[in-house]
């Protein structure tokens, strides 16, 4: 949910450019600034879905067992390595491509001085 949010949010700005940079016309897309209203929700809404991801991966088993001095009770049915990196690695992704698509539309107007 998170990496889908970070590209609804960097959609105003980052995909015209991109069709730029590789040679299709960016004419038909303008409806996509039609969301720039909408953009600080869309980002708000990735901050939280990646924060909770970040937070279950890494600081869930944390709270429980220092703040709480509750055990952490691991699931029974155990999930594959592969599975649990994979999850990590769309998170870690999404949290990068957020951070681009917050600050991508400062960074282009320093660029191109507009």
């Amino acid at each position: 949910m998170g990496t889908f949010a970070s590209l609804l949010a960097a959609s105003c700005c980052v995909v015209p450019t991109l069709f730029v940079v590789f040679g299709v016309s960016a004419g038909s897309l303008s409806f996509l600034s039609a969301l720039e209203p909408y953009r600080w929700y869309f980002l708000a809404v990735a901050y939280i879905a990646v924060g909770y991801s970040l937070y279950k991966f890494y600081l869930k088993n944390w709270v429980k067992e220092k703040l709480l001095k509750k055990p952490a009770i691991e699931c029974a049915c155990e999930e594959p390595g592969w599975t649990q990196k994979l999850s990590k690695g769309v998170t870690w992704f999404a949290l990068v491509l957020l951070v681009f698509a917050t600050f991508y539309p400062y960074v282009l107007e320093k660029i191109y001085g507009g």
